[in-house]
């Protein structure tokens, strides 16, 4: 018996499982997926949800009549220590959140079909951007958000945007510094839920060195994809992209080789170099970089490895 709870905020396993995004809703799966709504979502429920709905004035109560002494499994990751502890009163909860996140991580073609064009429309943005109207990194993190919203999309994550200097700070908040000649922006979108997550540099006065070294990195970039499919695990890919950036002559990375993307835009397999996670079915943002006291560049891109070859999306 599985209960998964949707709050105030989006909750990727309760998407996951209901294919719904309503809130307030508490899903639980047992013999069959029942919908517990408040009244004013009860109509939304009924046009989105194909299952059992209840409609609650008290949840808890409702929810006795079916959990009453029972073992239940909960993501204790999404549910507040408040709540748990009414639900502790009815019945024996048992955190099953990271094996939630396990099952997410191979992702199905609709999945697939649904970051890919996250991934598009995030490139459409790129292209969009006026530099010549930019004045600032937080003028480029304004045009960004409001083409986002003009495509009828949502942000995956707060951009990064950053200038100069400021590129050699991988997770940086952009201010209104003024933009000089190169720019790294790490942005992406959601479509139907679903992120993206692609990082590109732009040298805006086309200095011949910072291109030389933006073109390698690149060619890492797909040198590194280019061997997924020898490789097993996280670990495999981290313990690889250590050797790639050696023999490229970059410096040691100091922050992993990317990360699983999905519902979330930072999800399963782990690409750290102790990892286990299999990396077959599984959608990955690659994201080879360098950082020096001067500036820094990353490109990064989202593909999908279906276990014999890897697209980038």
């Amino acid at each position: 018996m599985l209960l998964l709870y949707r709050g105030e905020e989006f909750n990727p396993n309760f998407y996951y499982y209901s294919k719904v995004d309503i809130d307030h809703s508490f899903l639980l799966i047992k013999d069959q997926k029942i919908l517990f709504v408040p009244k004013m979502n009860e109509a939304l429920a009924r046009s989105q949800f194909k299952g059992k709905i209840i409609v609650y004035k008290d949840p808890i109560k409702e929810l006795s009549k079916y959990i009453y002494r029972k073992k239940v499994q909960m993501d204790f990751s999404s549910i507040s220590a408040a709540l748990l502890s009414r639900l502790e009163v009815l019945c024996n909860p048992v955190d099953v959140s990271l094996k939630l996140f396990r099952e997410r991580a191979k992702k199905t073609p609709s999945e697939v079909a649904s970051i890919k064009k996250a991934a598009c429309f995030t490139r459409e943005i790129f292209e969009s951007l006026d530099f010549k109207k930019a004045k600032s990194e937080l003028d480029l993190e304004k045009q960004l958000k409001i083409l986002t919203i003009e495509m009828g999309l949502e942000l995956a994550f707060d951009p990064i945007v950053a200038a100069d200097s400021s590129t050699s700070f991988p997770h940086y908040k952009a201010r209104k510094k003024k933009i000089g000649n190169l720019v790294m922006i790490d942005y992406g979108v959601k479509y139907k839920h679903y992120c993206s997550d692609l990082t590109r540099c732009f040298i805006l006065d086309g200095n011949k060195k910072k291109k030389e070294q933006y073109e390698n990195l690149q060619n890492l970039f797909y040198s590194i994809i280019d061997e997924i499919p020898n490789l097993k695990t996280g670990g495999a890919l981290a313990k690889l992209s250590e050797k790639k950036l050696e023999k490229f002559g970059f410096p040691k990375l100091i922050h992993s080789i990317g990360h699983g993307v999905g519902l979330d835009v930072h999800e399963l397999p782990n690409l750290r170099s102790k990892s286990k996670d299999s990396l077959a079915g599984t959608v990955l943002a690659i994201e080879p970089a360098f950082y020096l006291k001067q500036y820094g560049m990353r490109f990064e891109e989202t593909v999908f490895y279906d276990g014999k070859k890897v697209k980038v999306l």
